[in-house]
């Protein structure tokens, strides 16, 4: 049996997701909402709120801009704790690998991250992001890191791993927090046989640079890197600031706190990712440009 907690501010959309929940989950469950996860601390201390109130075994932490596509999805989620007593959390997203340097889960590896969420266009419409290491098949793949919109939890495991209230405010990390820490002492895993239609695309602007530096120079206590099978190659760090330089290229971030991410992450010392440091900061100097000529 499963508690559901959604920490969600907005009442439309909270709505939204439990009738969808009811209507897919298909087993016994509760449905817990936390609507002032801000004022208790943020993500960490609003998870926390609804875990203490939890009845079931299970906990499954979701955001409330989703929807459940896959019918009995609960019974799923079940088996995947039932077949394996060392599994303690499971995802729809995350990698086998972890970097040093600055990162979310994704580290743009083929051979670590794995995902299965299919993400809502502005049509309406549906695109299945999916990623599978080659020659790891079956239901789930093991990893390290996981992302932060639908996690599911054994209680027991939460009660001894609680997110972490007293060191991380606001909405970033948490996610990843909890799944390094978790996955250092169990089995934490993406799962293929759950599908959800996830609303937005993340924000990755000022305030996650800022909790993505503090997050790995404060919080973590996690050895990084690190990776399920031990496997670290010495190229995967220069690959991972890549992803991320290219990733974050697009954003609305300061020039500020682009350098304090370039810096923080080492981009600016590694020669063989010079052309994306470049092109990070000539992408924030036309959009500078063109800010100026329409004013």
């Amino acid at each position: 049996m499963i508690s559901v907690i959604i920490c969600s501010a907005n009442a439309a959309r909270a709505a939204d997701v439990t009738r969808n929940i009811t209507a897919t989950i298909g087993v016994p469950h509760e449905l817990i909402v936390i609507d002032n996860a801000k004022a208790l601390g943020g993500m960490c201390a609003g998870n926390n709120a609804g875990a203490q109130r939890a009845v079931y075994d299970i906990c499954c932490f979701v955001h409330d801009d989703v929807a459940f596509l896959t019918n009995d999805w609960g019974t799923r989620v079940i088996a995947h704790f039932n077949e394996d007593e060392q599994l303690a959390l499971i995802g729809l997203a995350g990698s086998r690998y972890k970097s040093k340097t600055l990162s979310g889960w994704y580290t743009g590896l083929q051979e670590a991250d794995c995902c299965n969420i299919y993400q809502r266009k502005k049509n309406g419409k549906d695109r299945q992001f999916y990623m599978r290491p080659e020659g790891m098949e079956g239901k789930s793949v093991q990893v390290k890191t996981l992302d932060g919109v639908w996690l599911c939890m054994r209680k027991q495991v939460w009660q001894k791993h609680p997110f972490n209230s007293e060191r991380l405010n606001g909405f970033h990390f948490y996610d990843l927090d909890i799944s390094l820490r978790v996955s250092s002492f169990y089995k934490v895993s993406v799962v293929y046989d759950v599908d959800v239609s996830h609303f937005s695309k993340g924000n990755f602007g000022d305030e996650w640079v800022l909790g993505a530096i503090n997050f790995h120079e404060n919080v973590n206590k996690v050895t990084l890197p690190c990776s399920v099978d031990g496997v670290i190659s010495p190229q995967w760090e220069s690959a991972v600031i890549r992803a991320w330089l290219r990733r974050l290229s697009i954003e609305k971030i300061s020039f500020k706190n682009k350098k304090l991410w370039c810096r923080a992450a080492g981009a600016s010392g590694l020669k063989e990712i010079l052309p994306f440091y470049f092109n990070f900061y000539k992408r924030l100097k036309v959009r500078l440009r063109r800010a100026i000529k329409g004013s």
